[in-house]
């Protein structure tokens, strides 16, 4: 949906700073808790500094996804093929399969590669199968936040920026 550029930058670093959290707790947890990739200091249970590290990173990448608009159009253009806005949620739903999945390759495989490789000194095909074992997970996890909250963000920036929503066009 047409938006002026700076609703667009108002939009994706507000849902960006939400999905970077819950992308970078997603991961450090799977890391440290399930696949064990990763170890904390004695008497710790979080790495804080490679959390934040991940979360600045994580934010300043996905923000300049959502600032490219050839990603927003792919998604409505994929949902419009199968789906019209009138459907309300489904229609929401079906746009955010692509978007998310160009969020989700993207920041699994650039994190990972961060910190397993750049970090951590781990060989380049570390990264690899980092992205092999988080992606499922990342996906399904920034696909619910991106999902609940990219409407009501989109709704606050659009105020902001005083950028009204244009009407919807519908399929006959």
């Amino acid at each position: 949906m047409p938006m002026k550029t700076s609703t667009r930058f108002v939009k994706a670093a507000i849902l960006d700073v939400c999905t970077a959290l819950v992308f970078c707790t997603l991961c450090e947890w799977l890391a440290l808790y399930v696949f064990h990739t990763a170890t904390p200091a004695p008497g710790e249970g979080w790495i804080w500094p490679m959390f934040w590290i991940n979360f600045v990173f994580a934010w300043c990448v996905a923000t300049i996804i959502g600032m490219i608009p050839g990603v927003v159009d792919m998604g409505f253009n994929w949902a419009m093929k199968r789906s019209n806005p009138s459907e309300g949620a489904k229609f929401g739903a079906l746009v955010n399969v692509p978007i998310n999945t160009v969020y989700s390759v993207i920041l699994c495989y650039l994190v990972g590669t961060l910190d397993a490789c750049v970090l951590g000194g781990a060989p380049f095909v570390a990264s690899f199968f980092g992205f092999l074992q988080n992606i499922i997970p990342v996906w399904i996890a920034c696909y619910v936040v991106t999902f609940l909250l990219q409407g009501p963000i989109e709704n606050f920036a659009r105020k902001v920026c005083n950028d009204p929503a244009p009407a919807m066009p519908q399929m006959h």
